[in-house]
C-alpha cells in the first residue's frame, strides 16, 4: 500500500506550536508529511523541529534552491491531502483570492488534492465580515473546514478562535487519508 502524503501549512499563528504534534503523531500514524513553513509561520517554529519531529525536510523558501522542477509544483502534485494548521485570517485571505506570493499559496493553487484548515486567530478577527466572507468563498470550493474551537485565546479574550483540538485534527486527518481521495472533488481556490 503506497504512503500517504501529507502537506502540512503552517501559517504565522501563535498556535503554530501545536503542529510540532500534529506532524509527530500523523508521522508516528505512517503518514509521511511534508511541511510547509510561510516566513511568519517560522516565527512561532523552527524547520529544525519540524524536520527532526517528520524526518523530512521542511519546505521553506521556493527561491532558495535551484531544482529541475519547481519545488511548489513537486510538493504540490505529491500531496494526497493538505492541511493548513493553523490557519490564520491572512492565508485564508489569500486562498479565497488566488493570491500566490509565498512557496504555501503557490502550493495551494497547484495541488489537484483536497484541502482541510484549521483556522486559529482572535475571535474578532474570525468574526470580521472580510474572513467571514473568505470562509463562505472557500467552502464553496469545496475547502474543509475543522474548528475553530471557544475557549481562552492567546490575546487574553475568550471566545471563538482557538485551534481546534489537536485529537480532532488528527482524527480528521487520518480519516481522510483512509477513505483515499478518489472521487472527492478538487476544492478551487481561483
Amino acid at each position: 500500500m503506497k504512503t500517504k502524503r501529507l502537506l502540512l501549512g503552517i501559517t504565522g499563528s501563535i498556535a503554530a506550536y501545536k503542529a510540532a504534534e500534529i506532524a509527530s503523531a500523523l508521522t508516528q500514524r505512517g503518514v509521511a508529511v511534508d511541511a510547509v513553513l510561510t516566513v511568519n509561520g517560522a516565527r512561532f517554529i523552527t524547520p529544525l523541529t519540524l524536520g527532526a519531529l517528520t524526518r523530512r525536510p521542511v519546505i521553506g523558501d521556493m527561491w532558495a534552491d535551484h531544482h529541475a522542477r519547481p519545488p511548489h509544483i513537486e510538493a504540490a502534485d505529491a500531496a494526497d491531502l493538505v492541511l493548513i494548521a493553523p490557519a490564520t485570517a491572512n492565508i485564508l485571505a489569500k486562498m479565497a483570492h488566488g493570491i500566490a506570493d509565498d512557496t504555501l499559496t503557490a502550493i495551494l493553487l497547484a495541488t489537484p488534492a483536497p484541502l482541510l484548515v484549521a483556522p486559529a486567530m482572535n475571535g474578532k478577527m474570525w468574526q470580521h465580515p472580510a474572513t467571514r466572507a473568505n470562509v463562505s468563498v472557500l467552502r464553496q470550493r469545496g475547502v474543509e473546514f475543522i474548528g475553530p474551537s471557544s475557549g481562552m485565546l492567546a490575546c487574553g479574550y475568550e471566545g471563538v478562535g482557538r485551534l481546534a483540538p489537536v485529537e480532532e485534527i488528527i482524527a480528521t486527518v487520518s480519516g481522510r487519508l483512509c477513505m483515499g481521495s478518489a472521487g472527492t472533488p478538487r476544492p478551487r481556490l481561483t
